[in-house]
């Protein structure tokens, strides 16, 4: 009577080696972006941006403060403006004043380098062990961790310190350490597009929308270069102009 015999031991073990071996090479073939979330579509926003418009030509409206907010607003003077001091507005105001801006991928974080006084943003990706800022850590643009999610870069920025100028360039609603801003970028063909809402219980009544475009730019950023002394002009002017502010 013929017996049926499996296969011997050696070849279980090659089999179990070469299919151990296939796994590795494909791991390690996948792309930086991608390993930072192997199912999600990591769309490709590097490059130079140059300012087109409001996110399908919708204007923009302005931030609508708390009574509080209002408060502040009314009675701010302008030579206290951090402005004066070569300081960018935080975003999102960062974004709605007319420079452009580059985005730089890497396998553990974004950065985001703006002309406007040279700010540079550095969003952490999530899944790389980035740590977690203290519950008093803040800082003028804010604590940024981002994730890739259905062909977008979500990022959701939390701990920015005080400014008068915390949702707008051009309005003087004061953005508190509560301010937490959530973006989603994404490509539309040569088209990079932001959608973002900007939440703040002290200062506003209800969220501060705001969605810009841009097309891609050619030619390299310029260094903005901002020199406090020069720029502190604006404030002796307007000292100047009010000669009872002593």
């Amino acid at each position: 009577m013929r017996h049926r015999h499996g296969p011997d031991n050696g070849s279980v073990r090659a089999a179990v080696t070469g299919a151990v071996t296939l796994a590795l090479v494909t791991l390690l073939a996948v792309p930086p972006l991608l390993a930072q979330s192997p199912s999600a579509s990591v769309p490709n926003l590097t490059g130079i941006w140059h300012r087109k418009g409001p996110l399908g030509g919708k204007r923009n409206m302005p931030a609508v403060p708390t009574n509080r907010g209002a408060g502040f607003e009314k009675a701010f003077d302008d030579a206290f403006s951090p402005t004066y001091d070569c300081l960018a507005a935080p975003v999102p105001g960062l974004m709605n004043d007319n420079y452009d801006f580059e985005i730089i991928q890497q396998t553990d974080r974004v950065i985001l380098k703006y002309e406007k006084m040279d700010i540079v943003r550095t969003v952490w990706l999530e899944g790389h062990g980035h740590p977690k800022p203290a519950a008093n850590d803040y800082v003028h643009q804010g604590h940024a961790v981002g994730r890739y999610e259905n062909g977008r870069l979500v990022v959701v920025t939390t701990n920015f310190t005080f400014d008068p100028r915390g949702f707008s360039a051009n309005q003087f609603i004061p953005g508190s350490t509560l301010k937490k801003m959530t973006e989603r970028w994404w490509r539309d063909g040569d088209i990079l597009k932001l959608d973002s809402v900007t939440e703040d219980p002290l200062s506003l009544k209800q969220p501060f929308l705001y969605g810009f475009e841009w097309t891609v730019r050619t030619e390299p950023l310029t260094t903005y270069d901002c020199d406090p002394a020069d720029s502190r002009w604006g404030a002796q002017w307007h000292k100047s102009k009010y000669p009872a502010d002593k």
